[in-house]
C-alpha cells in the first residue's frame, strides 16, 4: 500500500512536471520567434557566427518540447509504460543535444569578437549592393548608435555606395534620409564591433543561464518518468 501511495504521487509529481514542461515549450517556441523577428537581421551581418542561427533552433526545439511534454502528460495521465518509455528517451536525447549545443556556445564565446570584426569588415563593401545586408547595417547602427566597424572613417576606404561620407543610420541625430549630407551632421562616435561583441556575449550567458535551469528540469522528468514507468510495470499501478 505505501508503495501505491509513492506511485501516486510521483504520477502527480510527473503530471505537473509535463505540464510546466509544456508551457516551457510555449515559451521557447514564442523565444525563438522573437529572436527571428528582432535578431535575425543580425544573422545577414555576421555569416560565420552560428549562434546567429539560434532562433530557427529555438523554433524547432519548441515544436520537439510541445510534443514531449503532451507525451509525458498522456503517459502520466493513462498509466503507459510505453508513453512514459518513449517519453524518457525523448527527453534523454533533448538533454544530450542541450549539453551539445551548450558546449558548442561555450567554445564559441571566446571567438564572438573574432567573427564580428572579420564578418563586419567584409560587409561593409556590401552596403547598398545586398538589401538585406544594407537593412542590417541601418538596424546595426541604429539601435547600438555606433558607426562602422571600429568608427565612422571606416566608410571612407570601404567601396561602399554611398551619398555621404557614411550611411543615414550613422546619424547622432536620428536616422533621417540624407542626413549624412546635411551640414553639422555627427556620425556616432565608436564602432559597431565593440558594442555588437558586447551584447551577443551577454546574449550567450542568458541562453546558457537558461539552458543550464532547463537542464536541471529535465532530469526530475527523466527521474519521475523511470520511477512510474517502474512502478506500473511491476503492476504497483497509483
Amino acid at each position: 500500500m505505501a508503495l501505491e501511495g509513492c506511485a501516486r504521487i510521483v504520477k502527480i509529481l510527473m503530471f505537473i512536471f509535463n505540464f510546466i514542461f509544456f508551457v516551457a515549450g510555449i515559451v521557447v517556441l514564442a523565444v525563438g520567434i522573437y529572436v527571428n523577428v528582432v535578431d535575425g537581421d543580425f544573422a545577414q551581418i555576421l555569416p560565420s557566427l552560428p549562434y546567429l542561427s539560434a532562433g530557427n533552433l529555438l523554433i524547432a526545439c519548441g515544436v520537439i518540447v510541445l510534443v514531449v511534454g503532451f507525451l509525458g502528460c498522456c503517459g502520466a495521465i493513462k498509466e503507459s509504460p510505453c508513453m512514459l518509455l518513449i517519453f524518457f528517451f525523448l527527453l534523454l536525447l533533448i538533454l544530450i543535444l542541450e549539453i551539445a549545443a551548450g558546449a558548442l556556445a561555450f567554445t564559441y564565446r571566446n571567438r564572438v569578437e573574432e567573427f564580428v570584426i572579420k564578418d563586419l569588415t567584409a560587409g561593409l563593401s556590401q552596403y547598398n549592393k545586398s538589401q538585406s545586408l544594407t537593412k542590417a547595417w541601418d538596424i546595426l547602427q541604429s539601435d547600438l548608435k555606433c558607426c562602422g566597424v571600429n568608427g565612422s572613417s571606416d566608410w571612407l576606404t570601404s567601396n561602399a555606395t554611398l551619398t555621404g561620407r557614411y550611411p543615414d543610420s550613422c546619424c547622432k541625430d536620428g536616422f533621417e534620409e540624407n542626413c549624412a549630407t546635411m551640414t553639422g551632421a555627427m556620425p556616432w562616435d565608436v564602432g559597431c564591433q565593440g558594442k555588437l561583441t558586447m551584447k551577443l556575449r551577454d546574449n550567450i550567458y542568458i541562453v546558457g543561464a537558461i539552458g543550464i535551469a532547463f537542464g536541471l528540469i529535465q532530469i526530475l522528468g527523466l527521474v519521475f518518468s523511470m520511477c512510474l514507468y517502474c512502478s506500473i510495470r511491476d503492476g504497483t499501478k497509483a
